[in-house]
């Protein structure tokens, strides 16, 4: 699963209108279906997050990992033509932060890996955005509380490689 945030995208739409961040918003959902298999599962989460789920066995982190980092690049890559009665505009510069966690063999549900994702995805944005971060399983030896505390479904124990 991956769980990815459109940085700054608040400024998109606080420069350019609502207009051009849905316009943004679509671009970004293209790049991320370009970026995935036709039988993976890419929807919007919320206002400018997005959460991607691979179908079938992964067998690494790595794997995840090297999709995510796909992704990030053609999200950098990305400028959006916006026609407006002025002329077209056209907004490039587009990061996103990506939080990744992989199914254990042994299985997890949903909210896990969501929880875990998300942890991962906050990692990522305090270590400066456009970045890419691999979550791990809570570690009863190493209890950190979650980013959001109580607004997500994330809870604390949670640790993020690189933390």
């Amino acid at each position: 699963m991956l769980v990815l945030d459109l940085d700054r995208f608040k400024a998109v739409n606080d420069t350019h209108g609502h207009l051009a961040g849905d316009r943004v918003l679509a671009a970004v959902a293209g790049a991320l279906r370009a970026e995935v298999r036709d039988r993976d599962l890419v929807g919007r989460f919320g206002g400018e997050e997005f959460v991607v789920l691979l179908a079938g066995p992964v067998a690494a982190a790595v794997e995840l990992e090297a999709v995510a980092e796909r992704i990030r690049s053609r999200v950098a890559g990305l400028r959006v033509e916006i026609p407006t009665p002025d002329g077209p505009l056209s907004v490039a510069g587009l990061t996103v932060s990506i939080g990744v966690a992989v199914a254990p063999a042994e299985g997890a549900d949903l909210r896990t890996l969501l929880q875990i994702a998300d942890t991962a995805l906050y990692a990522a944005k305090r270590a400066g955005r456009n970045i890419v971060r691999v979550g791990t399983p809570p570690a009863a030896e190493h209890p950190v509380a979650a980013r959001r505390g109580g607004e997500h479904p994330a809870e604390p124990g949670w640790i993020v490689d690189g933390e």
